[in-house]
């Protein structure tokens, strides 16, 4: 009879009957992040693995057969949240237009999936800590996605205008810091629009790229179409 997928970690060498099984495995850990995805947009950041278990439909037992404890849980699922948060951002950097467009439409829509995720940025942000303690150099939390986003397109921006990229980092840890507490912030508080946050973001945001273009020897026009630049 022919054995099933082992879920037991193991150092032992990996054969064709071992790895013809890996796409199940992988499978079983996507549903099971799925799964946990939405408990914690039900029950919050802290959910639980029996409401997780109860989610995938298997037993509680099982979801470990498949994570390495709960930390490990943690770190899938951040990724998996922090990759999706990544796609959006991406996709809203490479708006159209302006500088002042490009910022604003960031801006909104990492608000628009806060608003729509709370528990979901609630749990990136009570989870950043450890998966940055476990060495990781991926994107694995909301403000880690964000910040590579906005880095690849500012280098590769000042790259095109032969200006050194090194200052941009600092400004971005800047930018970053600055729009991610003030989203913290607003998620809790919640007395101020979307839309009138994103202007105000959008405007914080433009001051501090401003005073680092002229650091560089850059004029910059908030409201000239990029390529024109």
């Amino acid at each position: 009879m022919t054995a099933g997928p082992s879920d037991d970690a193991t150092d032992e060498p990996r054969d064709g009957r071992s790895t013809r099984w890996d796409p199940h495995r992988r499978e079983r850990r996507l549903t099971i992040i799925t799964a946990a995805i939405a408990a914690i947009e039900q029950y919050g950041p802290d959910a639980l693995t029996a409401q997780i278990a109860e989610q995938a439909g298997v037993p509680r037992t099982h979801v470990y057969r498949h994570f390495d404890g709960k930390p490990a849980l943690d770190l899938a699922v951040s990724g998996h949240i922090a990759n999706q948060i990544g796609q959006q951002i991406r996709a809203a950097l490479a708006t159209p237009g302006s500088a002042r467009d490009i910022i604003s439409a960031s801006i909104d829509t990492h608000l628009g999936w806060i608003e729509q995720h709370p528990n979901l940025y609630r749990f990136l942000a009570q989870h950043a800590y450890t998966v940055r303690a476990t060495g990781s150099h991926d994107a694995d939390d909301a403000k880690a996605a964000f910040a590579a986003e906005l880095t690849i397109l500012i280098h590769r921006y000042l790259r095109t205008l032969r200006v050194d990229t090194g200052p941009a980092e600092r400004m971005i840890v800047g930018v970053v810091g600055l729009v991610d507490a003030t989203a913290a912030w607003w998620l809790e508080r919640g007395d101020l629009s979307r839309s009138a946050l994103t202007a105000e973001l959008t405007d914080r945001v433009w001051v501090i790229i401003d005073r680092s273009g002229q650091e560089l020897g850059l004029t910059l026009d908030p409201d000239l179409p990029l390529l024109q630049l």
